[in-house]
């Protein structure tokens, strides 16, 4: 019906009014459906490389999609395992390792995305004396268990036809080892910045062996529970697109994006942004990379096969874990930034 042709007339003036009301009425209804807000916890470590999280946070990126988001900061392998069994977060950010590890362990969830990868941002530092993976042999190596830094040093162990058993492990918090190193109570320490720096410096020590070196092994991402994939795909995707949209920002407005983050690392913009030339926050197009499709799966899959290998030798968990079942390729091919 065209408004230009309704008579003057009263019918037509209530005819009108009528049709103004259904209309308003329907926008009404998708109006209140849109802006309906779903709200979901994301646990996430202490760790600069989750910095895109508070930013869509704070840009507001989640809320526009309508959505709560509420970031909840575990600091350790047990309270993560612990939040993610007893149904208090609805996400995760953490290594594909660590994914790994949990399914074994009869916490599934589904890979989404990733979030930022390590680019020389975690390695091991050593004495000078210690010039390969080899020389780590009988000596006193700080690596804090189960996680990323464990499954760096297992993988280059086993490149090098060597296992944990071969070394002095003292399992200890990145902090912990990187002070360790410099007071000469250990040989060498598998930990990440700004302790990898710290404890080549006042250590007087070297870098043996860092993830510039070995990219795709230490990604981060972001995966959800099982049920609230199957339950709210929809969802899925918004978060997964909020986090992209963040990342953009960063690229375009890398100064802004800083000074947004960085208090949530309690170090300044311009520190923050020293500590992230180790690592790169990874965007839409590194992601579709990184996963690829369904019909040509991309480098994550061969980590998470990889990942599943050593938590076996490890005797961390006591049967393999299918990659396929645990990363979805969908909501990275489906992505908008």
């Amino acid at each position: 019906m065209q408004i230009g042709s309704l008579s003057p007339s009263f019918s037509g003036r209530r005819a009108f009014t009528g049709a103004l009301a259904v209309g308003l009425g329907v926008f009404c209804i998708s109006s209140c459906a849109r802006r309906e807000t779903h709200s979901y916890r994301i646990g996430l470590g202490p760790f600069v490389g989750f910095g895109p999280l508070y930013l869509a946070q704070e840009k507001g990126y989640f809320q526009q999609a309508g959505l709560n988001i509420e970031l909840i900061v575990l600091t350790g392998l047990a309270e993560r395992n612990s939040a993610l069994k007893a149904g208090k977060i609805d996400a995760l950010a953490a290594p594909v390792d660590y994914f790994v590890l949990s399914a074994g362990n009869n916490l599934p969830t589904t890979i989404a995305m990733s979030i930022d990868e390590s680019a020389g941002a975690d390695g091991i530092v050593a004495r000078p004396s210690i010039k390969s993976i080899k020389n780590l042999h009988g000596k006193r190596v700080a690596v804090q268990r189960g996680l990323p830094s464990e499954f760096f040093l297992r993988a280059l162990l086993q490149q090098s036809g060597m296992r944990m058993s071969d070394l002095q492990t003292v399992d200890m918090e990145t902090a912990q080892g990187g002070a360790a190193f410099i007071a000469g109570k250990v040989d060498a320490a598998v930990i990440w910045d700004p302790w990898l720096t710290k404890a080549k410096q006042e250590g007087k020590g070297w870098i043996l062996a860092s993830s510039k070196e070995f990219p795709n092994l230490i990604v981060d991402c972001v995966a959800f529970n099982n049920d609230v994939v199957s339950r709210n795909p929809q969802d899925v995707q918004s978060i997964v697109n909020a986090v992209f949209k963040a990342i953009a920002y960063w690229k375009n407005q890398p100064a802004d994006a800083n000074r947004i983050m960085a208090p949530h690392f309690q170090v300044d913009a311009a520190k923050y942004a020293d500590i992230l030339t180790g690592l790169n926050f990874t965007g839409l197009e590194r992601n579709r990379r990184y996963f690829g499709t369904v019909s040509a799966p991309g480098p994550i899959f061969s980590v998470a096969e990889r990942a599943s290998q050593l938590w076996m030798e490890a005797g961390a968990i006591s049967q393999p874990v299918n990659a396929q079942s645990i990363i979805s390729t969908k909501f990275v091919s489906e992505g908008q930034e």
